[in-house]
């Protein structure tokens, strides 16, 4: 560094400025100024370094600049919300054409539970997108409901067909049915165990106002102040140390 500092120093403001061209630098100012952003360009280009460059007429020390590398974006959660939404539109559209006629009356009865099925995978496929770890719980749940109404509605032949089941055969395909929801609840599952552990808990902002509108959010209780009986309501899962906000005294839950 101190070698590149002495190079600079013996170049003219002019063919400093002209290497600062070659590396698309934009500068102006005197010499020293140069200096400094051809060096602190070395420096971003060889990595992080801790050495300080004290130039002639400069009352202090220069900081070096230190770079941040972010970690790569785990691309799994992606990848997997991608495909249970594409899956979800597929069932949703299964449901909806039967909706178009009700000749099989238990085609068309069945198409509301089916779309329902393939919205609660819509959701949970944007959910894990979003790498939120109660996208993969509430697929699975959906999953195992929809996977239980394929067995109980099995078609033995494809005039039997419903918005439910997507495999027909005689009572020998129920195996494949049950093994075609357990894969799909494998591979939902992977990120539970091969996933870097850092799924974010809860759920988004939006969905979360929703819920505490409700009265599904975070429960609280009341207790009272033991020095002025003044009433507080503080989350049902919190133990600790609190503070009236009446008379200030604290007081443990």
């Amino acid at each position: 560094m101190i070698a590149a500092c002495m190079d600079y120093e013996a170049l003219t403001l002019l063919e400093l400025k002209k290497l600062c061209k070659e590396r698309g630098l934009k500068i102006s100012g005197n010499k020293d100024d140069v200096v400094i952003r051809l060096m602190e360009y070395d420096e971003l280009a060889s990595g992080p370094r801790t050495v300080t460059y004290q130039p002639a007429g400069l009352a202090g020390p220069i900081p070096s600049v230190q770079q941040i590398v972010m970690p790569p974006q785990n691309n799994m959660y992606q990848t997997l919300g991608t495909f249970v939404i594409l899956y979800a539109l597929v069932r949703i559209g299964w449901s909806m054409l039967w909706t178009f006629s009700n000749d099989q009356l238990l085609g068309w009865l069945l198409s509301p539970v089916g779309f329902f099925i393939g919205m609660g995978l819509l959701v949970g496929g944007a959910l894990i997108h979003q790498e939120y770890k109660n996208g993969i719980f509430l697929t699975m749940g959906v999953l195992v409901v929809s996977g239980i109404l394929s067995i109980a509605f099995h078609a033995e032949t494809m005039d039997e067909m419903n918005p439910v089941t997507l495999v027909w055969g005689d009572t020998a395909m129920f195996m494949t049915s049950m093994m075609c929801s357990f894969s799909c609840l494998a591979i939902v599952g992977l990120p539970l165990l091969l996933g870097d552990g850092n799924m974010k808990p809860g759920w988004p902002p939006s969905l979360q106002r929703i819920f505490d509108a409700t009265g599904g959010g975070n429960k609280k209780r009341q207790v009272s102040c033991e020095n002025c009986d003044e009433k507080l309501n503080i989350p049902s899962n919190y133990s600790g140390t609190i503070q009236c906000p009446a008379c200030k005294q604290n007081m443990k839950v």
